[in-house]
């Protein structure tokens, strides 16, 4: 098993170090249903997440990373919008089907759960082994990287905030754009749909040369 970083620090103050470095003046109480949820997953969800989504809610970095919804159903919905939990959890679970898992992992693959998936197709998750879903690390299937898996003993808060800031001995994903920002921009997918949709691009501000044009 590939694994790095330190000790997870407490659960009560990684979004709080997280809001410094990327300050959640763009997002939103996804005002969740956990009980739904949970019943859906038949797991709890890391106190850190759940925090995540009434702060931040679900949405994207910079364009770079996206922090996907929870959803109260474990398989991928008919929906216009595309990343959600389900359907990225299926894409992970497939690719440990198809490739293998973590090395040393002696789990399968509905023991990991994804959280994000970033702009090299990068898939984030956790790895749900063991009863506290606080204790869960990170697992990351990195498309580009080698091996693909990798896991981190973090959880998705913390994750992040060592992305920015360094804090792992390497990159963690295959695109790098992320990889010690020092101001890194979320917003909530409703304001970037929102954004999009009036021609603007939603992290810079500038029009969308693309808006309106139509392609065959």
């Amino acid at each position: 098993m590939h694994t790095t970083g330190g000790d997870m620090p407490s659960q009560g103050t990684v979004l709080g170090a997280l809001t410094v470095v990327m300050p959640p003046h763009d997002g939103a109480d996804e005002q969740v249903d956990w009980d739904a949820v949970r019943r859906a997953w038949g797991v709890g969800f890391p106190s850190d997440y759940i925090a995540f989504m009434s702060t931040y809610g679900a949405g994207g970095i910079d364009g770079a990373l996206s922090v996907v919804l929870p959803e109260a159903s474990t398989k991928p919905a008919d929906s216009p919008d595309l990343g959600g939990m389900a359907a990225e959890t299926a894409n992970m679970r497939h690719m440990w089907e198809s490739e293998g898992g973590p090395d040393e992992v002696d789990a399968g693959p509905d023991s990991v759960v994804a959280w994000g998936v970033s702009c090299g197709a990068d898939i984030l998750g956790w790895l749900t082994v063991g009863h506290d879903p606080n204790e869960w690390p990170v697992v990351v299937w990195e498309r580009h990287g080698w091996p693909h898996w990798k896991i981190y003993d973090c959880g998705m808060a913390e994750f992040l905030r060592r992305l920015f800031t360094k804090g792992f001995d390497e990159c963690p994903l295959s695109d790098a754009s992320l990889w010690g920002e020092p101001s890194p921009h979320f917003v909530h997918w409703r304001e970037e749909r929102r954004r999009w949709e009036s021609g603007v691009d939603p992290y810079t501000g500038e029009p969308d040369p693309y808006f309106g044009m139509k392609f065959d």
